[in-house]
């Protein structure tokens, strides 16, 4: 029913003009709106993103950083779990003192952007000063 009365809405009509020319006067263009899409971020992402942010660098560029970081300390080893340190070289205390639990019991347990997160609030929003390591580690 209702395609029937669209149809019949939206159909060109023709009319009589007084000079007996036909004029067709033609239904006005429906114009649907595409919404942007939506991008889904987690909230491990979006505080990448403000830990990023915070010292002008993008995530890839703190990844970068803070993979130095780990090469330095723990030969690039992110996973690296023992009974005082983890992950990139945590001591297990200052992990589970800085909120790192609540993504793993030990750092080598996290993800590498989880590690970074808890090493920012570590360093007060700073990446470790690397000058002086060679690309293999001390």
């Amino acid at each position: 029913m209702f395609a029937l009365l669209l149809s019949v809405l939206t159909a060109a009509v023709p009319l009589s003009s007084p000079a007996g020319a036909v004029i067709t006067i033609k239904p006005p263009k429906v114009i649907i709106p595409v919404l942007p899409h939506r991008i889904v971020a987690t909230p491990l992402r979006r505080a990448m993103v403000v830990a990023a942010s915070k010292v002008r660098l993008n995530i890839d560029e703190l990844r970068h950083e803070w993979q130095r970081v780990a090469i330095c300390e723990v030969s690039g080893d992110w996973d690296m779990v023992g009974p005082v340190y983890s992950g990139i070289g945590f001591a297990n205390g200052t992990w589970s003192q800085f909120g790192g639990r609540r993504y793993a019991p030990l750092a080598g347990e996290a993800s590498p952007d989880q590690q970074i997160l808890i090493g920012m609030r570590v360093t007060h929003g700073q990446v470790p000063d690397q000058d002086g390591c060679s690309p293999y580690g001390w």
